[in-house]
């Protein structure tokens, strides 16, 4: 099978995760894709992962992209060539085809960046069983019934005291409008596809505005610092949503039942 330069032969076990790992995220810096790959024993040495990385990258299926003022280090996209593999293996999603116009805009790097810390963070402490991105949730919700789901930044499943729970994560980077607030909160109480929704503010000021705008949904929310939850995620501080405000250990909001639409 040729590609953008030359012949490449496609591992099902080494290559095609990588592929999935830089789709997925939408953008991926090498050093988290690095430990991803290790965490996940795809590759057993950093060495390893990056001449695999590498290459991909050779091959036009994955593009770097040097140092920019987002980060201070090199990120990979997939590139349509990268889609169209993923597709002749079996691994399409309808939200992000090769024949897409546009994979990836440069406003989305800081998101997608943090989302990975996210989901590293969660690795990391032990306490993530699947990680479902942006890009596979919202492929997943167009088979859905309609109006049962939100297009959520992530879902995670992750072990609570022994417990394992669905969590619809949102990291949120900048305030939006009280219109779009209302709309969300409408989405949230009819979503039955997690036990919880978990929003992660870039700052306080952010935090805050979601703590109003939150107050009076339906689905149990909580709100945290995303900074603060990754250092210790189930131990971080979260804010419930509702009247009282009440600020808990991530873990404990899971033990008073969400409030469901009669």
């Amino acid at each position: 099978m040729r590609y953008f330069k030359g012949f490449i032969d496609i591992s099902n076990e080494r290559d095609l995760p990588v592929l999935i790992h830089i789709r997925n995220a939408r953008a991926i810096s090498f050093r988290q894709l690095r430990l991803l790959l290790l965490l996940e024993g795809i590759e057993k040495t950093r060495r390893s992962a990056d001449w695999r990385v590498t290459r991909l990258q050779h091959h036009g299926l994955v593009e770097r992209i040097e140092e920019d003022g987002f980060l201070g280090e090199p990120f990979f996209v997939i590139t349509p060539n990268g889609l169209r593999v993923l597709e002749s293996r079996g691994h399409s999603l309808v939200s992000l085809p090769s024949s897409a116009e546009q994979i990836l805009h440069h406003s989305q790097v800081p998101h997608a960046i943090e989302l990975v810390r996210i989901r590293l963070a969660l690795a990391q402490h032990g306490i993530l069983r699947s990680w479902l991105s942006e890009l596979e949730v919202s492929s997943r919700n167009t088979v859905l019934p309609a109006g049962e789901s939100k297009d959520y930044d992530a879902v995670a499943e992750i072990v609570v005291d022994g417990q394992l729970r669905a969590v619809g994560i949102e990291y949120e980077r900048t305030p939006k409008g009280a219109t779009r607030y209302r709309e969300i909160r409408q989405m949230l109480d009819r979503d039955k596809t997690v036990d919880v929704a978990l929003y992660l503010a870039s700052d306080r000021n952010v935090l805050y505005l979601l703590a109003d705008e939150m107050r009076t949904a339906k689905k149990r929310v909580g709100i945290a610092l995303s900074e603060s939850f990754r250092q210790n995620p189930l131990d971080a501080n979260t804010l419930l949503s509702g009247e009282e405000s009440e600020v808990v250990p991530f873990r404990m909001i899971f033990a008073v039942p969400a409030v469901r639409n009669s």
